[in-house]
C-alpha cells in the first residue's frame, strides 16, 4: 500500500563462522545491533497531508524468522518497555542479544492497530501475517500499520546485516472542496467512499468489499457505512449549504486500503437548479480518476500514495445529477504523492 523510507541497518557481530560463511556463535546465537529510520507517511482526518511526515512508532513487533517460515524470536516495541525482550519506541538504535542462529529473515510490524494476534516463537510467520487490521484502525497519518522483511546477509566478518523499508497497504483521497455551477440552492448531505475494503490482512490480502448503488443505504448506521466508519470512509452532514462552494475546515480525507479505485458519492438534498426543484436524495457520481500531470487514468489506489483533488478541480452541476447513487458518472483529476506519502493531485475530468 512504495517503499516508505524507513531503513534499518542490522550488523550481526558473533564468534565465529560456519562453513557457509553464516555468522555463528559458541552458543549458536548472534548479537543484533539494529538502526532504525523513521518511515514516512501521511495524515487521514483534518488538515491536509504534509509530504514527508515522519510516522510515529507507537507499538510493533520485531520477527526473526527461519528459512522455514518458522518465528524465532520477538521482540516487542512500545513506549514503556518494561519487560525482557522489549524496545523502546524512543530509542530504536539497540543492541539485540541472542538472537537464536537459524533466523534468516527479519520482520518488523509497526503500529498495530487494534490487532489483537500477538507473534510468538515457534509459531508460522504466514499465519500471523494472514491476521487483519481494519480500515477504522488506519485513520491518522502518524500511526498506520507498515510492515516489511529482509533477509540477514553476510557483511563482513562474523557480521550480516538486513536492510528494512516499510510499507503500507494504505492509500489516501484528500479533497479540498467543492464547488457548484447552475445551482440555484441546495445542501450537501454527505461524501461516502463506495467500494472500500473493511479490512486487509498484514501481507496484503483485502477483506469485506463494501459497495452499493442502493439509496437507502446512504446514510449513518447503514449496513455498508455502519457508525464505526463514520469519518473514516463517509461523512455526514446535518446543513452544509450550496453557495460558490462548500469547504472543509482543512480538508476531507479517507485513509483506504489499496485496490482498485473506489467511487466518491456525494449525497445532495434540498436542491434546486434553474428554477427546477428536485427530489430528495440527489447523488453525484465521482467514478474515477485521472492523473493531472499525465490526464492518464487511475486505475488502481496504490499504498503510500495521496490522491488530492485540489482546490477547484471538483465542479457539480445540475447535469451530473441523479436519484440513484452510482449513476452518470464523471471523472476527476487527481495529483499523486508517491512513497514517502507523496501527493498526487487528481482533478475532475468534465
Amino acid at each position: 500500500m512504495a517503499a516508505m523510507a524507513l531503513a534499518s541497518i542490522m550488523t550481526l557481530a558473533s564468534c565465529s563462522t560456519d562453513e557457509g560463511g553464516n555468522a555463528t556463535s559458541s552458543n549458536g546465537n548472534f548479537s543484533v545491533s539494529i538502526s532504525f529510520k523513521n518511515a514516512k507517511t501521511t495524515r487521514a482526518e483534518g488538515p491536509a497531508a504534509i509530504d514527508g511526515t515522519e510516522i510515529e512508532i507507537e507499538d510493533g513487533y520485531l520477527c526473526f524468522v527461519s528459512a522455514g517460515g518458522v518465528i524465532t524470536d520477538v521482540y516487542t516495541i512500545s513506549d514503556a518497555p518494561t519487560a525482557d525482550k522489549n524496545i523502546s519506541n524512543e530509542d530504536l538504535n539497540t543492541t539485540i542479544q541472542n538472537v537464536p542462529s537459524s533466523s534468516t529473515k527479519v520482520y518488523m510490524i509497526a503500529n498495530t492497530g487494534s490487532l489483537s494476534a500477538v507473534p510468538a516463537a515457534g509459531g508460522s510467520m504466514a499465519t500471523f501475517l494472514n491476521n487483519t487490521m481494519a480500515v477504522a484502525d488506519q485513520s491518522t497519518y502518524t500511526t498506520v500499520t507498515c510492515v516489511d522483511e529482509a533477509d540477514l546477509l553476510p557483511a563482513g566478518e562474523n557480521k550480516k546485516s538486513a536492510a528494512i523499508a516499510l510499507e503500507t497497504k494504505v492509500a489516501r483521497i484528500q479533497i479540498k472542496d467543492m464547488t457548484f455551477s447552475g445551482f440555484d440552492s441546495g445542501k450537501v448531505a454527505g461524501i461516502f467512499i463506495n467500494g472500500f475494503y473493511t479490512a486487509m490482512e498484514l501481507d496484503g490480502g483485502a477483506t469485506g468489499l463494501q459497495t452499493s448503488t442502493d439509496k437507502t443505504e446512504y446514510v449513518a448506521g447503514s449496513t455498508v457505512f455502519t457508525d464505526p466508519l463514520q469519518s473514516y470512509v463517509y461523512d455526514t452532514f446535518a446543513d452544509k449549504n450550496i453557495a460558490a462552494s462548500v469547504t472543509p475546515s482543512a480538508v476531507w480525507g479517507y485513509n483506504l486500503f489499496a485496490s482498485t479505485t473506489p467511487q466518491i458519492i456525494i449525497k445532495l438534498t434540498d436542491v434546486v437548479a434553474g428554477g427546477q426543484t428536485y427530489s430528495d436524495p440527489q447523488f453525484v457520481t465521482v467514478n474515477g480518476f485521472k492523473d493531472a500531470d499525465t490526464s492518464e487514468p487511475i486505475t488502481d489506489l496504490t499504498g503510500g500514495k495521496i490522491y488530492t483533488i485540489e482546490t477547484g478541480a471538483l465542479v457539480l452541476k445540475p447535469e451530473y445529477l441523479n436519484p440513484e447513487p452510482g449513476v452518470t458518472p464523471f471523472d476527476v483529476e487527481v495529483t499523486i504523492s508517491q512513497a514517502e506519502w507523496d501527493e498526487t493531485v487528481v482533478v475532475p475530468g468534465l
